[in-house]
């Protein structure tokens, strides 16, 4: 937790950088946002892989499979890599690319969650003897 005040103080400082240097370079300046988002999230593999392991232990404990877990799991993650790409295109004033990214972080989504929702209609069907 001690990293965080650390990243919020230099993402100020890089928002207040960016400022000037976007009217200047506008490239550079995307390119310096991607990268200090790069470098964060390289320093916080090691507490996201923590948290999918307390998950996948609190998941054991409740007798759940990884059938349900997975999903959970997989959907976060597309829905992390979708935020990055839309905050990006946005950032770079791509607007039209930043919708088709969220469009398709969706959809993904949608067919993460199928066979679980397949399952629980299924399930349902079965208690109500259909």
């Amino acid at each position: 937790m001690l990293w965080l005040p650390l990243v919020v103080g230099v993402g100020i400082a890089l928002t207040v950088f960016q400022a000037e240097f976007r009217e200047e370079q506008p490239s550079w300046a995307v390119l310096l946002a991607v990268a200090f988002t790069g470098v964060v999230l390289l320093i916080l593999m090691p507490e996201v892989a923590s948290v999918v392991q307390a998950l996948t232990a609190l998941a054991r404990e409740g007798s759940i499979g990884s059938f349900y877990l997975n999903p959970v799991l997989k959907t976060i993650g597309v829905a992390y890599v979708t935020s990055f790409g839309v905050q990006v295109s946005q950032e770079a004033g791509e607007a039209a690319i930043s919708a088709v990214i969220e469009l398709a972080g969706k959809l993904v989504i949608l067919i993460i969650g199928l066979p679980l929702l397949q399952a629980i209609v299924q399930t349902l069907f079965g208690l109500l003897g259909l």
